[in-house]
């Protein structure tokens, strides 16, 4: 299966783009592939910024804000959702914080999820997903209220079951829809929520992010060890996963231990973290990962995501060369790393057809 896999690839790479008018998520290559068949760079909790708004706060996870990680090409958006109050009134209102509103308060959610409604009336040929770790267990009925506050809620993804992930695509049996397709309906948006009990009467398009996704390890200290494995759900097996239907969202960013317990973004080391072809590389843990469950991760979680040639590593998985409307805020091209990783990939499947006549 791992020398498919990487013929898969390397024939997309090969292929140049259609010459459809509509560039989904920036290269029309992508407008006919189903949701589920695409990686996607996610900008690990999103709007907590390292910058002179938050003093460089050690907690931070990005250099720049959410509006242009999209212009730059990241497709999912994390953030934590905390209950907080209104500095004025004092009634309940619901903030994004890092860990603890005292520890990093990047503001309102319905202001955050604003924003990125902006920034999609603005861009009506891109898909993008939020992933909201729910730290206080709001109900989904609230949460639908702050996106509609927000004005965001008529963009929401509702699946044919909200309850269940459909089985993953494949060429003869694309069950998600593509992007075209969702572009084509105004359903553009996908939020995933950890926890959540969904509604289906009330918000089918606030999803619970495992009953769609798995994760492998996240809290990882060491470029060693990084892992292809599921941990959320736990005790689970790739091939568990794959017949669940689940979506494989590859951590890939790094912590750094400090005193009683905290943990911080390696930011030391981040450069090499999010580098290619490199111990703990990016490029190198995406390549690994794709050949363990015989398909492309759909998500790709990171720190500083334009530290280095994260978003060009996750193009190149997805074929993508002639970009259209992006600007580019990474520390690195294309044409760099095309050679190389087309390379490894071309490497990686002849060793796996040798082992195969070996064997």
């Amino acid at each position: 299966m791992q020398n498919i896999l990487v013929l898969l690839i390397l024939v997309e790479l090969c292929i140049g783009g259609t010459d459809a008018a509509r560039a989904c998520n920036n290269y029309a290559g992508l407008c006919e592939k189903p949701y589920d068949t695409i990686t996607y760079l996610g900008a690990h909790d999103s709007p907590f910024l390292n910058d002179a708004s938050t003093g460089h706060s050690s907690f931070g996870n990005q250099f720049i804000k959410t509006t242009t990680q999209l212009d730059a090409g990241v497709r999912l958006l994390s953030a934590q959702v905390h209950i907080g109050k209104n500095d004025e009134t004092g009634k309940r209102e619901l903030h994004i914080c890092h860990t603890s509103c005292a520890l990093l308060d990047a503001g309102t959610l319905r202001d955050w999820l604003q924003e990125v409604r902006m920034w999609m009336d603005a861009n009506p040929n891109d898909v993008v997903t939020v992933l909201l770790v729910n730290s206080d267990g709001v109900d989904a009925r609230e949460l639908e209220g702050v996106y509609s506050e927000a004005d965001l809620a008529h963009y929401g993804y509702i699946p044919p079951d909200p309850d269940r992930a459909p089985p993953l695509s494949n060429d003869t049996n694309p069950t998600w829809p593509t992007l075209d397709e969702m572009i084509n309906r105004n359903e553009r948006l996908v939020s995933f929520i950890n926890p959540l009990k969904t509604d289906k009467e009330n918000a089918p398009y606030l999803l619970n992010e495992f009953t769609f996704l798995w994760e492998n390890y996240y809290q990882v200290t060491s470029q060693d060890n990084f892992t292809c494995a599921p941990d959320r759900p736990a005790d689970q097996t790739v091939l568990g996963m794959h017949n669940s239907g689940r979506l494989f969202l590859m951590n890939h960013f790094l912590y750094e231990q400090q005193a009683f317990g905290i943990q911080v973004p390696a930011i030391a080391n981040i450069s090499t973290t999010n580098s290619f072809h490199r111990k703990g590389a990016l490029s190198d843990h995406l390549l690994d990962c794709s050949n363990d469950i015989t398909r492309q991760p759909s998500f790709v979680l990171v720190d500083f995501f334009h530290v280095g040639p994260a978003i060009t590593t996750v193009d190149i998985f997805n074929g993508v060369r002639a970009l259209v409307g992006r600007f580019s805020r990474a520390r690195s091209g294309h044409r760099r790393f095309w050679g190389p990783l087309l390379l490894r990939l071309q490497l990686s499947m002849c060793s796996c057809i040798s082992e195969k006549e070996r064997a």
